[in-house]
């Protein structure tokens, strides 16, 4: 069924006001090419009332194409067709004839009220009819194109939200694990810096799970995830963990996925430094270039010399989680080698609240 009602009568006026000026030049033209005299009534109100019976009977032309809908199959299609053709005749013969009344009331010049004239213009006026027709049916299309595409916009949006909520879901339990895990060795060795490294944990989960809703959150606040999650591991490493942040101030509003760094940071601190015995540094960067930021996580571990590109949870979860959000608009690359520690880049659009 077509949804008709949704049509304003301030736009079917504004379209017949169009026409009846339309109208008035024509005529007006049509006189002075002939030379004949121009009379204000004939250019100014037969225009005007032509547009105003028909912007009356547009809404009754738009509900017979709701009831007759020629789109909605072939079923009773004749017959729709018939009742149309006979509606096209009848409103035009009574347009016609109240068209001829009125100006005939109004005393316009060369006004005719018979019937053979009435008839005579059918074949001008009943395209009208099928004109409307068919801007009823164009309307309704579009009207279902624009609902169809809101829709697929919202059902794609709901998949990315569900993905990106999957691939969060998925990274929580993971660091979980290892953190649980770091603090079960310490409890035996040091108990009481594994109770601190629970204080901690406790801290950072209560922060995490205060932003569990949201996707993205500003870098500060991911700055200051990392920051709690990296205090922990220095309780666990002493001070064989040395961090440091070079982060420009303009970066710090950009917006990033929730969780982006920490996957990071843990793989930093468990294969670059977890593996030296005199540990080393993790190393936080973020810059803004035009539209464009761009984060590093750096250790100056041993490096990766033999990495063939095979990515762990972490860089997976990462990169699944950037092409979510953003497509081929973010992307994330790695440089490590012998002795140069490894380095996993991201760039992505800058983006505010």
């Amino acid at each position: 069924m077509l949804h008709l009602e949704r049509m304003k009568w301030g736009r079917i006026a504004l379209a017949w006001l169009l026409f009846a000026l339309f109208m008035m030049g024509l005529v007006y033209g049509q006189a002075v090419s002939r030379g004949a005299a121009v009379h204000w009534r004939t250019v100014v109100l037969s225009p005007l009332l032509h547009s105003l019976l028909w912007a009356l009977l547009t809404p009754v032309v738009f509900a017979l194409a709701s009831r007759f809908d020629l789109t909605a199959g072939r079923r009773g299609l004749l017959v729709k067709l018939l009742v149309h053709v006979a509606a096209g005749v009848a409103l035009t013969v009574g347009y016609r004839a109240v068209y001829v009344l009125v100006l005939r009331l109004l005393a316009v010049p060369g006004t005719e009220v018979s019937w053979a004239a009435i008839v005579a213009s059918l074949n001008v006026w009943v395209p009208m009819y099928w004109m409307l027709l068919l801007a009823a049916y164009a309307l309704e299309y579009s009207d279902r194109y624009r609902h169809r595409s809101l829709e697929a916009a919202r059902l794609e949006t709901q998949l990315v939200q569900a993905q990106l909520q999957a691939l969060k879901m998925q990274l929580k339990p993971h660091f979980l694990f290892n953190a649980l895990n770091a603090i079960a060795a310490l409890t035996g060795d040091d108990p009481k810096a594994g109770q601190r490294m629970m204080g901690k944990l406790g801290q950072f989960l209560r922060v995490v799970l205060d932003h569990s809703d949201a996707q993205q959150v500003t870098l500060e606040q991911e700055l200051q995830f990392t920051a709690l999650y990296l205090e922990i591991e220095q309780i666990r490493f002493s001070d064989r963990l040395k961090l440091c942040y070079e982060v420009d101030p303009q970066a710090r509003p950009a917006l990033v996925p929730s969780l982006l760094l920490q996957p990071l940071v843990e793989n930093a601190v468990r294969h670059g430094i977890a593996r030296n015995p005199d540990g080393g540094t993790v190393c936080l960067r973020a810059t803004r270039q035009g539209e464009r930021l761009q984060l590093g996580v750096y250790d100056d571990g041993p490096g990766a010399p033999g990495f063939d590109g095979a990515w762990g949870i972490g860089l997976r979860n990462t990169e699944d989680r950037l092409r979510a959000l953003h497509g081929a608009g973010a992307s994330l690359r790695i440089d490590t080698g012998a002795g140069q520690g490894f380095t996993v880049w991201l760039d992505l659009p800058f983006i505010t609240a």
